[in-house]
């Protein structure tokens, strides 16, 4: 797919980044493993909380989870910024999970927290691209998402797309496992709306 240029038009504008983020969707959609989805499920039942983990836009992710699992009573804590995220890494213990995002998967910040994590014996879920990197050995579950952006880019876009996408996955997922139960804790917390 060809790069955003100054000269483009508002429709290729608009077709140049539906095609790229579609093309994060399908690349993603092939790069998931169903055995690391099925244990990262596992971790998320076993636990008695959710520790998420994201700067930037990957924060804009862990909000989304954060507010799903809040949903079907499931306990999780998000620090707003980095001081509260090394906290709640310091201060996590056994009986929890931690899901980290990060595309790149080499956020310095997000190394110190996933050294936290692991001294405290905290399993990580990690959600970032596909490849070798820092967080990816330090983690217990890697859910890949595709590198469709370059490391330095005027924004997250594709890989937001496909982290939020990987999210859906892991909610589904989890809520699967106590169908009938967790549909009666969506219908409970479901906020109305004035018609």
């Amino acid at each position: 797919m060809e790069e955003i240029r100054q000269e483009d038009s508002l429709e290729e504008i608009v077709n140049k980044v539906t095609v790229k983020n579609i093309m994060s969707l399908e690349n993603t959609q092939k790069l998931v493993d169903l055995d690391v989805l099925k244990r990262s499920v596992d971790l998320l039942v076993e636990a008695q909380s959710i520790h998420l983990f994201g700067l930037g836009a990957s924060l804009v992710v862990a909000q989304d989870a954060y507010l799903k699992f809040l949903r079907i009573y499931k306990p999780c804590f998000m620090g707003p910024d980095l001081h509260a995220q090394y906290l709640q890494a310091m201060n996590a213990r056994k009986g929890s999970v931690a899901i980290i995002l990060s595309y790149s998967g080499r956020t310095q910040e997000m190394i110190r927290c996933a050294e936290e994590l692991s001294k405290n014996g905290v399993p990580i879920i990690l959600i970032s691209k596909f490849g070798n990197s820092p967080l990816a050995k330090m983690a217990d579950c890697n859910l890949c998402v595709a590198a469709t952006e370059y490391i330095v880019r005027s924004g997250a876009m594709s890989s937001r797309i496909s982290q939020l996408n990987m999210i859906d996955i892991l909610y589904t997922a989890y809520i699967n496992r106590d169908f009938e139960n967790n549909m009666i804790r969506l219908q409970r917390t479901h906020i109305k709306k004035q018609e």
